[in-house]
């Protein structure tokens, strides 16, 4: 077995070279993205940047509901500015909660038909499980999918948005998720 010592000096920097070229092709066929830079942020003062994070997750974009005759024990999908988080009820009391930080979702689908819709959100983390809801009223499930999409882009672009304020916020997101489906 080859040791540390057995091995050439640049056999390090090819490994290396290996996980770099994967990394690479991983981002081109769209498994991964691609960070905005490579620099990391300074980290400021631990408190306050709690505090503002905190202060963010608070602020509610959108919330929506299933609708009751269709499922039993409605789900709920609530969105804010840090992350989106998924309720899914199965009795009384009883829920499997999951979030996922926004800069984290890869792509978001919506299924519309004339008065209901469902959508389906696939995360960095589960992209062989992704997010589904069914039965939201057709109106929230379009603008839940505008929204996030919007939310998408502007991550991609490494847009910050959290000095705007909330309702110029959801009209922007919403213009800019909104695709030309005419």
């Amino acid at each position: 077995m080859p040791t540390k010592d057995n091995l050439p000096e640049n056999a390090a920097d090819s490994v290396v070279d290996v996980f770099e070229a994967i990394r690479r092709a991983m981002i081109k066929r769209g498994i991964f993205r691609q960070a905005a830079s490579k620099a990391t942020p300074k980290p400021s003062s631990g408190p306050k940047k709690l505090l503002d994070a905190t202060r963010k997750s608070h602020e509610i974009l959108f919330k929506a509901n299933t609708v009751f005759p269709f499922t039993l024990f409605p789900d709920t999908v609530t969105l804010d500015r840090e992350k989106v988080t998924v309720a899914n009820r199965y009795f009384f009391g009883v829920a499997k909660i999951t979030s996922a930080p926004v800069r984290d979702i890869l792509s978001v689908e919506a299924d519309i038909g004339p008065f209901f819709g469902s959508v389906h959100m696939s995360s960095r983390f589960f992209v062989t499980n992704p997010f589904s809801l069914h039965f939201l009223w057709r109106s929230d499930a379009i603008r839940l999918q505008r929204l996030l999409q919007g939310y998408i882009i502007a991550h991609e672009q490494a847009i910050d948005c959290a000095k705007i304020k909330k309702a110029k916020l959801i009209e922007l997101l919403n213009d800019l998720g909104k695709g030309d489906t005419d």
